[in-house]
C-alpha cells in the first residue's frame, strides 16, 4: 500500500520524479545523518564566538594611505634655496619609480618635504626600499651640510584617542615632572604607539655667568661647558681580578646636589683654583614653557571651573583595537595610582574615542538587534512560527561563520562591517525562505517532512544557488574600488560575499535536515493545529507576541515610554494589523488569499492582452525616465558623503606667524570664555602650542612646536542629551568666534567618511610665484563671497619673521672672532648653552650655561649682546655684525615638479560641493589668467567624478557578471536580459525614495545600486526558474507563468520584506546609513512589484515570439522537406 502512495505521489507531485542534482544529494546526504549536522552547528557556534571577541574594534575601516616621505633638513636655507638645491633634485629621482600616482613638495625654511603618492594595491613597504635606493642615489648632489634624508611611510593614524589631564595642588615642574612618569608608564602598553607631553613647566638648572668676570679670567663660555661635563660623569674602568675576585670597576663622578656644580673648577688663576661660583650664579628654575594645557570643565554646573594641567595625548598603533587600549590606559592609570602618580593628584581623560566608538558600534548592534528581531517576525507572518525558526536559525550560523571569516582576514568591527551584517540579515534568510516555501507547498500535497525537504531542496537548489552567485557577482566589483574610497567601502562587499556564502551552505545543510526533524506531519490544507492550546487563545498569544516583538526592534533610547515611541507604535499597528488579516482569511478564505487571487487575476488580464502588456511595459518606461531625470532637473543633489552628528568638535586657532605663545594664549582664553556659553558642551580642553605632527601641514613641515597655533578639544553630550545637532553647534560657534581679532578661528566637525581633501579645491599652477599669489589671492576673494563657503583659504602665506645676522668678517677676524662663534654666542645668548644633565631621582634636569637671566624682549637687546673670542674676551655684537629684519613665503609648493598654490574652502552643512564649484566657474570665466598659470578643481567635486566613475565600472562588472551566470544557469542568452532589467526597475524606486525622504544622492548611495544588481535579480531568477521548470512539465506558456506567479509570489514578498525589514531600523536612526538604507528599501520594493509584473510579461512575449518562429521553421521544414530534428532544437533554443 505504501509503495502504491508513493507510486502515486510521483505521479502527482512532479518534483519526485526529478533526478537528483549535487545539490539534491548533498542536501539529502544530511538529512540522513541529522547527527552530523548538530556537529555543524556546535563547531560554527564555538568558531564564531571565539573570533567575536578577539576582532579588533575601531569607529571606520582602517585607511592606508599608500604614501612615501622624504624629509630633508637643511638649516638657515630659505625656501627657494631649498627648492633649488634638494627638492627639485629629489623630485627628479623619484619619478624614476614605477607605480607613481604623484609626487608633491614643500620647501620652506630650513626643510624639504617630498611626498610620493603610489597607485593603488602596491606593497609600500617594498616602495620605500626603492624609494631609500634613490635618494642614496642623489645623496652626493645635495649640500654638505645638509641632514641625510628620511625616508617614512606616512602614517594616517594620528588623531589622538584621548587625552589625560593632569590637574592638583602641585606646581607645573612637578606636574611635568609627575606626567612624564604617567606617560613612561603608559608607554609600556604595547598598543599604544605616542604619548605626546602638552604643557607644564620643565625644571632647569640655569648657570648665569657674570660676562666682567669672565673677561677678567680670560674664560670662554666653551670652557665652561667642557669642565663642567668632565667632573659629571660616571665612567666604566673594566674589571679585574683581585684576592680571589672578580671586580667591575666604575668610576663614579655624576653630582648628587646641585651645590656641587658650585665647586666645578673651570681653570687656574696663577696656582689658584677658579671655581664656578667665582664667575656665575646657580639658579635652580624652570625652562621657557613650549605650550600649555588648561582643562575646563563642569560646565552644566553654574560655576564651571578652567584649571591649568598638563595633559597627555596618547595616540594607538593602527591595527590596535581602540576600546580594548583604551581600557588598559585606564586599568594603568587606576593601577598605579599611590604610586606612580600621588592618590591626591587629579586625573582627568577628555575626549576618549572610545566611549564614542562604543557608543556607535553599540548603537549599530542595537539596530542589528531590532533588525533580526523584525526579519523574525516577518517570518513568522509569513510561514508560521516553528518554520520561522527553522529558517531564522540560518541568520546567527552565518553571521558566526562570517565572524570567524572576517577574523581569518584580518577585518575589524567598525560602522561598515557592522552595517554590512545587517545589510546580509535580511538577506541571508532569502535560501532558506525559498526553500522553506518549497516544503510547504510539498507537505501541502501530502509529503512527510523528510522526503517533501529533501525533494524541494533538489528542485529549487540550483535557483537559489544561482541567485546567491549573482548577488556575490555584485558584490565583489565594489572589492575592487581602488584608492582611498576603495579601502573604506571594502568591508562592505568582504562581509557580505562572507555571510551570504555561509547562509548558502547553511541553507542547503542545515535547513532540509532541521524541517525533517522540527516540522509536524501536514494535516488535511496544511495548517498545523496545536493539540494543547485552543485555537483562539494561540492567535491571542500570537498577537502579543509579534506586538511586543515589533515594538522592541524599534525601540529607541530617545523619548517615549521606557523608549517605546511613536515609530514603535505605528510598526507595531502594521505588523499586527498583518496578523489580524492573515488570521482572518486563514479562517474564511477556503480558496486561498484574497491577495494572491487577485493579483493572479491581474497577471492573466494583462498576459492575455497585446494592448495590455505594451501599456504595463510604456508606464515602467516612463516611470525609469522620470526618475533619472530627478537628477538633472535639481530635485535630487548629488553629494559625496552626508554629514553626521557626532560628540566631538575641534577648534583651530592660529594667530600670525611669528606670534608668541603668550599671545596664541590669550586668545585662546577668550574662545574659552564664549564657549561657556553653549550648553551642549560637557567638557574641552584647550592646547597652545600644539607640538609633533597633529595635522598634516605640521608632519610635512617635520616642524616641533608651533606657538601661533592653539587647538580646543570640545566633548559634547551625547546625542540625546541635547536639542542640536553638532553640526547646528558648530555652525553657530563660527558665528559666535568670527569677531575674535588677532587669528584665524575654525570650527572643525568630524568628517563621517574616509580621509579626503577639502570639500572645495583649486590647484594653480605656474612658476612666478608672484602671479601665483596674485591668482590666488583673487581667487580666495572670489570664494569667500559664495554663499555657504567658510574658512576660505589659500598655501601661500608669509612666513614667520626672520632676523639676519650679517658679519663684517674683516672687523670680526681682527678681534679674533669666526663665523660659527658668532653663530654659536647669538644662539647661546637666545636659548643657553647646554652644559650637562643632572640627574635626579627618575627625572633628568638640563643645565644650561646663559649670559643673562632676563629674556630677550625686543631686538636692542639682541643687538647689547656680548660675543665671547676664544681668549675669552667680551666683544659688543654691535662690533661685528648688524641684524636685518626679512620675511618671505613659508613655503613653496609641488605637485608633479610645478610649483602650485591650493585654494581650499569648507561648506556649510546643507550645502553641495558641487552648486559652490559651479558658481566659482562662473564666477572667473572671465578672469585674465597670466601666461603660463593653469588651474585645476580638485575637492569633493573630483572625487565624485573618480569615485562614480569606478562605481559605474563596478556597476558594469557586476551586471556582466550576472549575466554570465544567469546565462549559463538558464541555458539561455535571452531570458538573462529580461532578469538584467530589474536593475532599471529598482532606480525606479531608489532615485524618488531618496527625493520622499529628503536624502541626496551620495556615494553610499550608489554603494546601494551596485548592490541592487544582485539582490534585486534573485526575485526574477527562482519566477522565471519555475516558469522554466513548468514548461518542461508540459505546461503552456500562459499557464507556466500563471502557475508560477502563483507559487513564487509568497516567497518573493516574505525574501523582499525581509531584507527591507532588516536594515530598517538602522536606516530610521543613523543617519550616515540612511541614503544606503533608504536606495535598498526602495529600490527593492519597486523592483520586487515591477518584477512580478513586467517579468511575467516579458517572458510571455519572448516565449510566444519564439514558439512562432519554431512554428516557421516546422512548416518550411515540412514545406520543403529538409530540415532535421537537430535543426529544429538550435533554432527553438534560448
Amino acid at each position: 500500500m505504501m509503495e502504491e502512495n508513493k507510486q502515486i505521489q510521483s505521479d502527482t507531485i512532479p518534483e519526485l520524479a526529478t533526478e537528483k542534482n549535487i545539490l539534491g544529494r548533498w542536501a539529502g546526504f544530511f538529512i540522513d545523518r541529522y547527527r552530523i549536522v548538530f556537529l555543524i552547528i556546535a563547531a560554527l557556534i564555538i568558531w564564531g564566538a571565539n573570533s567575536y571577541f578577539k576582532i579588533p574594534r575601531e569607529l571606520q575601516p582602517e585607511v592606508i594611505l599608500p604614501f612615501g616621505h622624504v624629509m630633508t633638513v637643511y638649516s638657515g636655507a630659505a625656501p627657494d634655496e631649498v627648492e633649488k638645491l634638494i627638492t627639485d633634485k629629489i623630485e627628479k629621482k623619484m619619478t624614476e619609480l614605477n607605480k607613481v600616482k604623484k609626487i608633491s613638495s614643500s620647501s620652506g625654511f630650513g626643510y624639504s618635504s617630498v611626498f610620493v603618492e603610489f597607485e593603488t594595491g602596491v606593497d609600500i613597504d617594498d616602495m620605500l626600499v626603492k624609494m631609500r635606493e634613490k635618494v642614496s642615489a642623489v645623496r652626493g648632489e645635495l649640500p654638505k651640510d645638509a641632514e641625510i634624508p628620511d625616508v617614512s611611510n606616512f602614517e594616517t593614524n594620528n588623531s589622538p584617542i584621548m587625552i589625560i589631564n593632569v590637574t592638583g595642588d602641585y606646581d607645573f615642574i612637578t606636574l611635568k615632572s609627575i606626567a612624564t612618569r604617567i606617560k613612561d608608564s603608559i608607554e609600556t602598553i604595547t598598543d599604544v604607539s605616542d604619548v605626546q607631553i602638552i604643557g607644564g613647566l620643565e625644571r632647569e638648572i640655569k648657570i648665569i655667568v657674570d660676562p666682567q668676570r669672565l673677561a677678567h679670567y680670560a674664560i670662554s663660555l666653551e670652557q665652561i661647558k667642557n669642565a663642567i661635563t668632565l667632573s659629571n660623569i660616571n665612567f666604566p674602568g673594566g674589571s679585574i681580578d683581585l684576592d680571589y675576585k672578580n671586580y667591575n670597576i666604575r668610576t663614579v663622578g655624576e653630582m648628587e646636589t646641585v651645590d656641587e656644580l658650585n665647586g666645578v673648577v673651570i681653570t687656574y688663576h696663577g696656582s689658584n683654583p677658579v671655581f664656578l661660583r667665582d664667575i656665575a650664579q646657580i639658579e635652580d628654575g624652570y625652562a621657557d614653557p613650549d605650550s600649555y594645557s588648561r582643562l575646563s570643565s563642569g560646565l552644566e554646573s553654574s560655576n564651571p571651573v578652567t584649571k591649568n594641567s598638563v595633559a597627555l595625548s596618547i595616540k594607538k598603533k593602527e591595527s590596535a583595537d581602540v576600546i580594548k587600549t583604551a581600557q588598559k590606559i585606564h586599568e594603568k592609570i587606576n593601577l598605579e595610582k599611590g604610586s606612580t602618580y600621588p592618590a591626591d593628584l587629579q586625573v582627568e581623560i577628555s575626549g576618549d574615542t572610545a566611549v564614542y566608538v562604543k557608543d556607535q558600534l553599540g548603537g549599530v548592534t542595537d539596530n542589528a538587534f531590532s533588525g533580526l528581531l523584525l526579519v523574525g517576525v516577518i517570518l513568522f507572518l509569513f510561514i508560521g512560527l516553528r518554520e520561522s525558526f527553522v529558517v531564522a536559525i540560518v541568520i546567527p550560523l552565518s553571521i558566526f561563520a562570517a565572524f570567524g571569516l572576517m577574523k581569518s582576514s584580518g577585518m575589524t568591527f567598525n560602522n561598515i562591517t557592522l552595517f554590512s551584517l545587517i545589510l546580509a540579515v535580511g538577506m541571508l534568510v532569502d535560501n532558506g525562505i525559498v526553500i522553506m516555501q518549497n516544503i510547504a507547498r510539498l507537505r501541502t500535497m501530502g509529503l512527510d517532512a523528510a522526503r517533501a525537504a529533501a525533494a524541494a531542496t533538489n528542485q529549487i537548489a540550483p535557483a537559489i544557488a544561482s541567485s546567491t552567485m549573482t548577488t556575490l557577482a555584485a558584490f565583489f566589483p565594489i572589492m575592487l574600488t581602488p584608492g582611498i574610497m576603495g579601502q573604506f567601502i571594502k568591508p562592505i562587499p568582504q562581509t557580505v560575499i562572507y555571510a551570504l556564502s555561509a547562509s548558502f551552505i547553511v541553507a542547503i545543510t542545515i535547513t532540509p535536515a532541521l524541517c525533517s526533524m522540527l516540522l509536524k506531519k501536514t494535516k488535511g490544507n496544511g495548517i498545523e493545529v496545536s493539540k494543547f492550546i485552543p485555537p483562539r487563545i494561540n492567535y491571542i498569544i500570537s498577537l502579543i507576541f509579534v506586538v511586543c516583538l515589533t515594538m522592541l526592534a524599534f525601540r529607541t533610547d530617545q523619548g517615549g515610554i521606557f523608549g517605546f515611541g511613536i515609530v514603535s507604535l505605528i510598526f507595531a499597528i502594521i505588523i499586527g494589523s498583518g496578523l489580524v488579516i492573515k488570521n482572518y482569511r486563514q479562517r474564511h478564505e477556503k480558496k486561498g488569499s484574497f491577495t494572491l487571487k487577485k493579483y493572479g487575476e491581474f497577471i492573466e488580464q494583462v498576459i492575455q492582452s497585446k494592448k495590455r502588456r505594451w501599456a504595463v511595459l510604456g508606464i515602467t518606461l516612463t516611470a525609469f525616465v522620470l526618475s533619472i531625470l530627478l537628477i538633472p532637473l535639481g530635485f535630487l543633489k548629488v553629494e559625496m558623503f552626508p554629514p553626521s552628528d557626532f560628540t566631538r568638535l575641534y577648534i583651530n586657532i592660529e594667530t600670525p606667524k611669528g606670534s608668541t605663545l603668550d599671545t596664541t594664549s590669550v586668545i585662546a582664553e577668550e574662545v574659552e570664555r564664549r564657549l561657556f556659553a553653549f550648553p551642549e558642551i560637557k567638557s574641552f580642553v584647550s592646547n597652545v602650542g600644539i607640538t609633533g605632527a597633529d595635522s598634516f601641514d605640521d608632519f610635512s613641515t617635520g616642524m616641533g612646536a608651533t606657538p601661533y597655533k592653539g587647538r580646543v578639544v570640545i566633548d559634547l553630550y551625547d546625542e540625546k542629551d541635547r536639542e542640536r545637532s553638532s553640526m547646528e553647534v558648530a555652525a553657530i560657534m563660527r558665528e559666535n568666534l568670527r569677531d575674535i581679532p588677532g587669528a584665524k578661528i575654525s570650527v572643525s566637525e568630524v568628517g563621517s567618511g574616509p580621509p579626503t581633501d577639502a570639500p572645495i579645491v583649486v590647484n594653480i599652477r605656474g612658476e612666478n610665484l608672484d602671479e601665483l599669489k596674485k591668482v590666488a589671492n583673487d581667487f580666495t576673494s572670489i570664494l569667500e563671497k559664495i554663499e555657504g563657503t567658510r574658512d576660505v583659504k589659500h598655501s601661500i602665506q608669509e612666513g614667520t619673521p626672520e632676523l639676519q645676522v650679517k658679519i663684517n668678517k674683516a672687523k670680526a677676524a681682527s678681534l679674533g672672532l669666526d663665523e660659527m662663534t658668532i653663530a654659536s654666542g647669538v644662539r647661546n645668548a637666545v636659548h643657553g648653552l647646554k652644559a650637562t644633565t643632572f640627574r635626579k631621582d627618575q627625572d633628568e634636569i638640563d643645565v644650561y650655561i646663559r649670559t643673562t637671566n632676563d629674556k630677550l624682549s625686543s631686538i636692542q637687546d639682541l643687538e647689547n649682546l656680548y660675543l665671547y673670542s676664544k681668549a675669552g674676551q667680551p666683544i659688543p655684537f654691535k662690533q661685528v655684525a648688524v641684524l636685518e629684519e626679512s620675511k618671505s613665503v613659508t613655503a613653496i609648493s609641488h605637485e608633479d615638479s610645478k610649483r602650485q598654490v591650493t585654494v581650499t574652502g569648507e561648506i556649510m552643512t546643507g550645502i553641495i560641493a558641487g552648486d559652490v564649484t559651479k558658481k566659482f566657474l562662473e564666477s572667473t570665466a572671465a578672469y585674465p589668467l597670466p601666461t603660463g598659470i593653469t588651474i585645476t578643481l580638485g575637492g569633493e567635486n573630483q572625487e565624485i567624478e573618480e569615485s562614480y566613475s569606478d562605481m559605474f565600472t563596478n556597476m558594469s562588472i557586476a551586471a556582466v557578471l550576472v549575466f554570465l551566470i544567469l546565462a549559463v544557469q538558464f541555458n539561455s542568452l535571452s531570458q538573462p536580459w529580461i532578469i538584467l532589467l530589474t536593475l532599471p526597475m529598482a532606480m525606479i524606486g531608489v532615485l524618488p525614495g531618496l527625493v520622499i525622504t529628503g536624502n541626496n544622492f551620495g556615494f553610499v548611495s550608489f554603494v546601494g545600486v551596485v548592490a541592487l544588481v544582485g539582490i534585486a535579480v534573485n526575485n526574477a531568477i527562482v519566477l522565471v526558474d519555475y516558469m522554466n521548470y513548468m514548461r518542461k512539465n508540459g505546461y503552456e506558456i500562459k499557464e507556466a507563468v500563471s502557475q508560477a506567479v502563483g507559487v513564487r509570489f509568497v516567497p518573493i514578498m516574505a525574501t523582499t520584506i525581509t531584507t527591507a525589514g532588516g536594515i530598517l531600523p538602522i536606516t530610521l536612526s543613523e543617519p550616515f546609513f540612511e541614503q544606503l538604507g533608504y536606495a535598498i528599501i526602495f529600490g527593492l520594493m519597486a523592483s520586487t512589484l515591477l518584477t512580478l509584473v513586467i517579468i511575467p510579461v516579458l517572458y510571455t512575449m519572448l516565449e510566444e515570439r519564439k514558439e512562432k518562429r519554431l512554428e516557421k521553421s516546422r512548416n518550411q521544414s515540412f514545406q520543403g522537406g529538409g530540415t532535421s530534428e537537430k535543426d529544429i532544437t538550435i533554432l527553438s533554443g534560448n
